[in-house]
């Protein structure tokens, strides 16, 4: 069974959940409210930041 836990968008505050297998250090989750691009900085404990335009490139 996958395992699910929510993240905290640092966009919109919002809450979505996310398959535990999924957090992958250095992937690129989007938010299921508003559309960002987080990235898993840390898997465990889990660490996230917004991406923004600047770092995309």
């Amino acid at each position: 069974m996958n395992e699910e836990i929510y993240i905290f968008c640092p966009d919109c505050r919002g809450k979505f959940e996310v398959v535990r297998e999924d957090i992958v250090e250095g992937e690129v989750l989007e938010c299921s409210l508003c559309g960002a691009e987080i990235e898993i900085v840390q898997e465990d404990p889990t660490k996230i930041k917004l991406l923004t335009e600047e770092e995309e490139d």
